[in-house]
């Protein structure tokens, strides 16, 4: 988001841990049971079905009282939610004791009956456990932690709830570990159809929350550090625009420098590459990469901050940053968080619109022309664009930090915005940066095939315009298990209109190659995985054959394609990757996040040559 240099070099600058809200475990369980008692009763005999009965109502009761504690848990009569806590807890218990009588002992021997019992057994210790075991504490952190008010004034999070809860999260994580033991023997396949769609739900419901209780566990503390629970924290935040598309999103020319204490945000800073060349650190190297790296990339790859994103490994993409910057001001940072303005719609879809200076709304649904396509048309000079870039980020950052929203839809909406490959995270702390690794938004190149097998193809804009806005892509991958290969291909298509005049936004290089300025010149990168070889590309040889390119980048064997893109045309490149002999971990098939949604498909003939994720 800042003015280009005087002289076109080789690019110009542009504008501007898995959460989801989670179900609430226990009524999810309780029902599933009381499904499968419904079948088992038709199954036995009359005794027992009067057993199933009792069961049954207990286990009803407890479904009931539980609706009832999740309102109470927001009142202030703690008398009154500690009893009906209690009464869930007995009602559990009695459903409890009763499968484990000795009918159903016995009927879980008979043949054909008894995995169906069986089954219904251990379910419902499973939900026994964690009634007992993880609803008092879990209980305990929900009536101090009012979702509604943890956003505290001024922007952040309120940060004591989660230092309370953090004593009780072992003995939570201890019984949800305890519940899936119990589940863990059931074969549904072997359980009618009628108790194994409800036993499946249950077993389901268990397996994903233990996972996320665990990264509690192990990462909370880290959290509240980064949070700024010991100590204020700083983070810079670049912005990624697609328009001038790059490895990891696109040109990263405009940058927030903000603060994190006690929960609370702080913002500190604006920048732009504007910032760097007026302090005369733009066209210096700060930090030097192997030979063998640069090889792949146009030469400013370390010289000019728009370019840091040439490569996709985010982590370099960081340190050039941190080294900018100190060289800059003699700033540091806790972290570099790397975004796109399909992140911003995303929140704002959560967050409300924001009033910009024209008096004009920046919503969800008009973010992103607005910011990567509409901007150029309107402030054709790129001062004037820039006063609007930093303008707009600042109006976006108060409203963010000032409006009311619900912290766990906007958790959904950073994990949608991670899913598309648009969030990116490096942090100094190593406690940190497991925490991004864990969830996978460290944006890093693989260094084996042990945790994920990674292929890449990613795109980098060598036009010098914003013409990517208007690029659509898809990404298909078929294999060949015997011959231990696999083809990707990506399709790229460039749907630019005529009432795009801007020369910002048309190709500024393009002249020099003989081309109309609305055709993309885009550097394609294909990326093989550790100890791969790639055996062939599409093309063979690019459009401009002297950008031709190869290297190694963290271990990853790479090659650079450059084709050409014109107005209403689709150009298809692809590559084959032939893996070494050993086992591969599962798929982790990247590629540069553009302006609109990229369509992946895997072919099922992959399935046999990679790892199944556990």
């Amino acid at each position: 988001m800042a003015s280009a240099p005087a002289e076109p070099v080789e690019s110009t600058d542009a504008a501007t841990p898995r959460p989801r809200r989670k179900r609430r475990v226990w009524p999810w369980v309780v029902v599933g049971v009381l499904l499968i008692l419904g079948v088992v009763a038709a199954i036995v005999g009359m005794q027992f079905l009067s057993e199933v009965k009792t069961a049954r109502a207990a286990l009803e009761q407890a479904k009931t009282q539980l609706s009832t504690l999740s309102t109470e848990l927001g009142s202030a009569d703690q008398a009154q939610v500690q009893a009906t806590a209690d009464a869930i807890t007995q009602n559990v218990a009695v459903a409890a004791e009763i499968v484990e009588g000795p009918l159903w002992n016995v009927a879980a021997k008979v043949p054909f009956v008894g995995q169906n019992v069986d089954a219904v057994q251990r379910v419902t210790r499973a939900v026994d456990i964690l009634v007992d075991r993880a609803l008092p504490p879990g209980m305990q952190f929900m009536a101090t932690a009012d979702l509604d008010k943890l956003a505290v004034e001024g922007g952040g999070i309120n940060l004591e709830p989660f230092r309370q809860v953090q004593g009780s999260i072992p003995e939570i994580a201890a019984a949800f570990t305890a519940a899936q033991a119990e589940v863990a023997p059931i074969d549904s396949s072997s359980l009618l159809p009628e108790v194994a769609e409800p036993i499946d739900q249950i077993t389901t419901i268990i397996d994903q929350a233990a996972p996320a209780i665990d990264i509690a566990e192990k990462y909370l503390p880290t959290l509240l550090d980064m949070a700024g629970s010991g100590g204020t924290k700083t983070y810079l935040i670049i912005f990624q625009n697609n328009a001038e598309i790059r490895a990891t999103g696109g040109n990263p020319a405009a940058s927030m420098i903000l603060t994190m204490t006690d929960g609370k945000l702080g913002y500190a800073d604006q920048a732009s590459s504007a910032t760097f060349y007026a302090a005369g650190t733009q066209d210096e190297e700060h930090m030097s990469l192997p030979a063998e790296t640069t090889g792949l990339y146009l030469p400013t790859l370390t010289r000019h901050s728009q370019d840091y994103t040439f490569t996709p490994d985010f982590p370099t993409t960081a340190q050039l940053f941190q080294s900018l910057w100190t060289a800059t001001t003699g700033a540091t940072f806790d972290g570099v968080i790397s975004i796109d303005p399909v992140v911003l719609s995303h929140m704002l879809a959560v967050a409300g619109p924001v009033t910009l200076a024209s008096g004009e709304q920046l919503t969800a649904e008009n973010a992103v022309p607005v910011l990567l396509s509409e901007s150029y048309e309107r402030f054709p000079n790129g001062a004037a664009s820039d006063i609007f870039f930093a303008d707009t980020a600042k109006r976006v950052f108060d409203h963010l930090t000032a409006a009311s929203w619900d912290p766990m839809k906007m958790l959904a909406a950073l994990e949608q915005s991670a899913n598309e490959q648009r969030v990116n995270l490096a942090f100094t702390n190593p406690e940190a940066q497991a925490l991004a690794v864990e969830l996978g938004v460290d944006g890093a190149l693989a260094t084996d095939n042990v945790a994920q097998t990674q292929v890449g193809i990613y795109l980098n804009n060598s036009s010098v315009s914003k013409l990517d806005y208007h690029l659509t892509s898809a990404i298909t991958a078929t294999c060949d298990a015997a011959a231990r290969t696999m083809t990707t291909t990506m399709t790229l298509h460039n749907s630019i209109t005529d009432d795009i005049h801007s020369n910002y936004t048309l190709g500024w290089r393009n002249g020099s190659y003989g081309l109309p300025r609305t055709t993309m010149m885009l550097d394609v990168l294909f990326f093989a995985p550790h100890g791969a070889q790639i055996t062939q590309t599409t093309p063979a040889a690019g459009d401009v054959q002297r950008w031709e390119r190869s290297g190694v980048e963290k271990g990853n064997t790479a090659v650079s394609k450059t084709v050409f893109v014109p107005k209403d045309e689709t150009v298809t490149v692809s590559y084959t990757v032939a893996f070494p002999e050993g086992e591969l971990g599962p798929l982790n098939l990247r590629h540069t996040p553009t302006a609109r949604d990229t369509a992946v498909t895997v072919d099922a003939s992959c399935e046999a040559l990679f790892s199944q994720a556990g």
